[in-house]
């Protein structure tokens, strides 16, 4: 090889290199959020919709996409015109349904199979087929004696405040049915919540806490019961657990009650353990012969 000959062109090529190199710029992230974007379904309400005669009927559609997509429904396969009844909103920007029958009006003239469509320019996205049923108080005790999927009773519940280290129970309840629902906690993004040594779940369904941790803050522990019968899906309204340590919990309180020093205790320390399941010191079970028999044994403890 001739260096005096090559030794040029080496010298070109490393310069065009850095030219090339120099001359990558990366995207900016809100140059892609202006890119056109085809329509992508978001949240929707479940398969199975059970109408609850307390409250409105809301059919939950949402989505994303760039330009905004306008949306539209059909009921029973057919386009379902909202503005012959006025009883129907859409939500602005949005697909959700909300059917007013606070007036009285019969549930069961909105029963049927919905779909959501959303659309862009560039494209459409549809949802789920979505049942709307009624359930009154014949169909609750049929579906207790044959093995539906009755109302989930209707409560409020507060967020927990817990202290590190403390021992919490999550109730379930579950609606009765024929056979017994399977329960199962998940999250708001349709995730089973881990379970350990630490946290269980009950044969009745509650989520036991040996000892809460800061990694078990979240507001999203959502018990589901699946109707093995009907192979439909309830779920309860989420509760939000926040777990503070000691110096947390004192500013907290501290700041509410306008107090420099409401607790001095040390943080939680090693402890005894102490059953949860069973509560009492004796107690007992009656079962068939030949039938399974389940046992179980919760405790608290650090």
């Amino acid at each position: 090889m001739d260096m005096q000959r090559d030794g040029p062109l080496a010298l070109l090529l490393l310069f065009l290199g850095h030219m090339i190199t120099a001359l990558e710029v990366p995207l900016d992230p809100k140059l892609l959020e202006e890119l056109p974007q085809p329509p992508t379904i978001t949240h929707q309400s479940p398969k199975d919709y059970i109408v609850d005669p307390r409250e409105n009927i809301v059919i939950h559609c949402e989505a994303k996409g760039k330009p905004h997509p306008s949306f539209s429904w059909t009921r029973n396969g057919m386009h379902f015109d909202m503005d012959k009844d006025p009883k129907v909103l859409m939500k602005p920007r949005s697909g959700t349904l909300v059917m007013d029958i606070s007036g009285g009006e019969r549930a069961e003239a909105y029963e049927g199979v919905y779909q959501c469509s959303a659309h862009n320019e560039l494209g459409t996205a549809v949802s789920n087929s979505i049942i709307i049923r009624q359930s009154n108080i014949l169909s609750i005790l049929r579906h207790l004696i044959f093995g539906g999927s009755p109302l989930w009773s209707k409560e409020r519940i507060s967020p927990i405040v817990a202290q590190m280290g403390q021992s919490l129970i999550l109730h379930c309840r579950p609606p009765a049915g024929l056979p017994p629902p399977i329960i199962f906690w998940m999250d708001n993004n349709f995730q089973r919540l881990p379970q350990s040594r630490r946290v269980s779940q009950a044969l009745n369904g509650d989520l036991y806490f040996s000892n809460v941790q800061p990694e078990d803050s979240r507001s999203d522990y959502i018990c589901y019961a699946r109707f093995p019968h009907t192979q439909t899906i309830q779920q309860k309204q989420p509760i939000s657990v926040r777990v503070l340590d000691m110096d947390s919990l004192n500013d907290t309180l501290a700041d509410y009650f306008n107090d420099t020093d409401l607790f001095s205790d040390k943080p939680a320390e090693e402890r005894a353990p102490v059953f949860m399941v069973p509560s009492e010191s004796v107690s007992s079970k009656m079962v068939l012969r030949g039938e399974v028999l389940e046992m179980e044994c919760v405790a608290d403890g650090l």
